[in-house]
């Protein structure tokens, strides 16, 4: 199995053997759900919650964060993580003031790029913007383009996020994991993890400074802030492991890393699509044109008005499926039966969220780009459906709300002050580019896009 192209090799073996299929790598036994229906099921219910336990997970986590954290400690802290998120800006207009602000430093690097007729590679101006709007939120820092930790946390993320074969051993085979920690490359993602967790902690403790000694008597501005004054409450009343240091440097860190590149790569596959399907891009322009007057920008009171635009985003999540296999979770009890088939409780149990993008039964047109799927024949637009680019169930992406209204933000307003085309020399490539490569998310192939203002 092809480790760049093992969501490709999955899907064969689905079509070949069912909805329900298990395999195993080394001495791991991994359960694939390709159903949406079974998916939800399962997301839904509690008993599977749980995360994986691998010697990998344990010494990054230490079971702490959102991501890999279990039972009680995991829903105090998402309930914690949301809350939070909604009182600073996921339901305000705080967050779209945000999004405005890193908009300009985008429209300028087109305008720039446009006058210059300069083929770019578009992912740093949105990852730049999006780092700087999710720092807002979870560290209170107003990060403006060039300031060298900015430039840090873009380059960490790409590493981070950057699959590399050789660091997945240990999960197949655990006993490996001492010899893979001896190969430089293969420590790579063990080096950012600390590198992230000490810049993490830079920021708590410029937190800690700002908040003084009066820490109850603050009034918290950002993410980092709410979870120093819930940790200095636990302590009071004694308890000392639920905002533990970990925890808190792992929550912050997991919402900052989470809020970055998948919002970026999300708009990068959308201009891509764009490049590569210039009806549909007309047909948005148009679309756009129609609803905003002048040179005002789109804002999220529009959206009910653009129902073209909003299938073509929901259609991009669609057919990319940029994290094609969510996130594992393990039963937490013994011997689980799901459907008749027994789940041992030490596999891995994945929904499979590319193949349910591609399901023939649920999508008219699963290998083609049609955003039909998301229009009803009176061209409003259809809600996400059975779309699932943020997970779905009790482990739903807590950043669901901020992600979409960056991506319509930005896109949208891209959209309306400029073409997007390809440059001659990738037309031909349509298939690499698109086809791209599988990290922990999907990257396309190499392109470079050319703008011209409208």
């Amino acid at each position: 199995m092809d480790p760049k192209r093992s969501h490709e090799s999955v899907l064969e073996l689905c079509k070949t053997f069912g909805p329900i299929i298990s395999y195993r790598l080394g001495s791991q036994l991994f359960i694939v759900i390709n159903d949406y229906d079974l998916a939800k099921e399962l997301l839904d219910d509690e008993n599977f919650t749980g995360r994986s336990r691998s010697v990998v997970i344990q010494r990054q986590t230490g079971g702490c964060g959102l991501l890999f954290s279990e039972g009680l400690l995991w829903k105090q802290h998402r309930r914690l993580a949301l809350k939070t998120l909604r009182d600073f800006g996921f339901a305000k207009d705080r967050s779209v003031e945000m999004v405005n602000i890193q908009l300009d430093d985008i429209l300028t690097d087109l305008r720039d790029a446009s006058e210059s007729a300069r083929p770019l590679n578009i992912l740093d101006t949105f990852t730049e913007a999006t780092n700087a709007v999710i720092a807002t939120l979870t560290l209170g820092r107003q990060f403006r383009r060039g300031d060298p930790e900015l430039e840090f946390v873009r380059t960490a993320a790409r590493r981070l996020f950057a699959g590399r074969p050789l660091q997945n051993l240990p999960f197949l085979f655990p006993w490996t994991d001492y010899i893979v920690r001896l190969f430089p490359t293969s420590n790579e993602q063990n080096l950012v993890n600390m590198e992230i967790l000490e810049f993490i902690q830079r920021q708590v403790q410029e937190r800690l400074k700002l908040m003084g000694a009066d820490i109850e008597g603050f009034e918290p501005e950002c993410l980092c802030d709410v979870y120093i004054k819930e940790r200095q409450k636990a302590e009071a009343a004694g308890d000392f492991e639920s905002f533990k240091d970990m925890q808190v440097l792992r929550v912050v860190m997991e919402l900052f890393m989470a809020g970055t590149d998948t919002t970026a790569r999300s708009l990068e596959w959308l201009l891509l699509y764009m490049a590569f399907e210039q009806d549909w891009q007309s047909r948005v322009q148009a679309e756009l044109d129609r609803v905003i007057d002048g040179e005002r920008r789109p804002s999220m009171r529009d959206r009910d008005q653009l129902p073209l635009t909003c299938a073509v985003i929901e259609e991009t999540y669609r057919i990319v499926s940029l994290t094609p296999f969510a996130l594992f979770h393990p039963a937490t009890q013994e011997d689980t039966v799901f459907h008749g088939y027994s789940f041992p409780t030490n596999a891995l149990i994945f929904p499979f969220t590319y193949g349910m993008s591609r399901d023939p039964k649920v999508w008219a047109r699963p290998n083609e780009f049609h955003p039909e799927h998301f229009l009803r024949p009176d061209g409003c637009f259809a809600g996400s459906g059975k779309n699932i680019p943020f997970s779905m169930g009790r482990r739903v992406c807590v950043g669901e709300s901020l992600g979409r209204m960056e991506v319509f933000l930005i896109f949208s307003a891209v959209m309306k002050l400029f073409k997007v085309c390809m440059a001659d020399e990738y037309l031909s490539k349509r298939e690499d580019i698109l086809r791209g490569s599988l990290g922990i998310l999907r990257i396309p192939g190499d392109y470079r896009l050319l703008f011209e203002a409208r």
